[in-house]
């Protein structure tokens, strides 16, 4: 017996919020635009009825500009009410529904009560004559809700109606928007599991020549061979992805290169070198496989046919708004302005316009103790691999 109460309670109270809670999201979803555009719209629209009434009424007595006070007031409190029923089924409305009828419903609903409210406001309240009542006619509530009601149907309905297609538009365009993000992503994840395949894919010559040169230094040389050995193990690791995330991170890159340069120059002192005491916190962030060792690859190459240089490459990692810049120093030729048309460098560019487009920039400058390449790529996190 003194569940029943309690049930009926808790049901009209679930009834209750669920009512309220459209009302409620509505009034919070109201801004200072709303209130400033509907008082515009209105004024100008009562402004358009008001000529008719200019035509017709005499203007030596002040009585009329009370008619027009009222065709004011019957625009701005109707398109008051019809603005906030309208933002009541926009909170409503998921924003993929397109759907006409509860606009409708809302300028209908909207109309009645502000016809209503309009009535009382200025019939009861501040007893304006209506332009029937100045001509000495008969106009009680019935006809100047009939009337008001006709006239404000028609200029809601119009503006609701061009309301509702401009966000209909809107919608779509962000839903068009995040399906292109989403579809740029998952190129950009293909991109980089082929790079990752191809970081992966150890060159066969490479491997051959590396083994046939352990096998010979296990003659000749045990301990040599078991540096290059362990070398080559440091490459692979590198190399090949140790999860199933297809990027790599700057860290890892630079082991990646300094295990190639230790493998081709049998424990050669070159050397990629993360400048300051202790390693930057950017050095983990996420990058591209197979970008530091190709710029290394073309800068020895350079050196070749330049005389000079030292045996290390400084390599500072720095975080500059959303950019991860990346600065490698030679003290050689090795980052002349023009190797930028070199084919390998070329390849880079166009790994890192397929991956970020016009986000990245990859940039050779010459300094006054040599030359520097300068990449700048979008700041991210190996974890999410999103910008931060």
């Amino acid at each position: 017996m003194s569940t029943l109460p309690l049930t009926g309670s808790g049901g009209l109270a679930e009834s209750a919020a669920r009512w309220i809670s459209p009302v409620v999201t509505a009034w919070r979803a109201m801004t200072w635009k709303h209130l400033l555009f509907t008082f515009l719209l209105c004024t100008a629209w009562s402004a358009i009825e008001s000529e008719t009434n200019i035509a017709t009424l005499n203007f030596s007595d002040p009585a009329p500009w009370r008619a027009i006070l009222n065709g004011f007031l019957s625009m701005q409190i109707n398109g008051f009410a019809v603005m906030f029923a309208v933002l009541i089924v926009d909170g409503a409305l998921s924003p993929p529904l397109r759907r006409w009828l509860p606009y409708v419903l809302a300028v209908v609903v909207g109309v009645a009560l502000g016809t209503i409210l309009f009535w009382f406001v200025s019939q009861c309240v501040f007893k304006i004559p209506t332009v029937p009542q100045l001509r000495g006619l008969h106009d009680g509530f019935d006809t100047i809700v009939f009337r008001h009601t006709v006239h404000r149907l028609l200029t809601c309905g119009l503006t609701v109606y061009v309301y509702v297609c401009w966000r209909f538009a809107r919608q779509r365009l962000a839903a068009l928007r995040e399906v292109q993000l989403e579809r740029a992503a998952a190129e950009k994840r293909v991109l980089e599991t082929r790079f990752a395949f191809t970081q992966a894919r150890v060159e066969p010559r490479f491997l051959i020549n590396t083994l046939a040169q352990v096998e010979r230094l296990y003659e000749i040389d045990a301990p040599a061979a078991d540096r290059v050995l362990n070398e080559l193990t440091i490459y692979l690791r590198a190399a090949i992805p140790q999860d199933h995330n297809p990027a790599s991170t700057v860290d890892r890159e630079i082991r990646l290169t300094n295990a190639y340069l230790n493998i081709v120059g049998l424990q050669s002192k070159t050397r990629l070198v993360v400048q300051g005491g202790g390693v930057p916190t950017e050095i983990g962030a996420r990058m591209p496989p197979m970008i530091l060792l190709p710029l290394i690859q073309h800068a020895l190459t350079a050196r070749g046919k330049v005389v000079g240089g030292d045996s290390e490459f400084p390599i500072n990692a720095a975080v500059h708004g959303e950019k991860l810049v990346l600065t490698i120093h030679d003290h050689g030729r090795g980052f002349a302005p023009d190797g930028e048309s070199a084919v390998e460098i070329m390849q880079v560019c166009n790994r890192l316009t397929a991956l970020y487009g016009n986000r990245s920039k990859l940039a050779f400058n010459e300094v006054t103790d040599g030359t520097k390449a300068v990449l700048e790529i979008p700041y991210e996190t190996i974890e999410s691999g999103v910008i931060t």
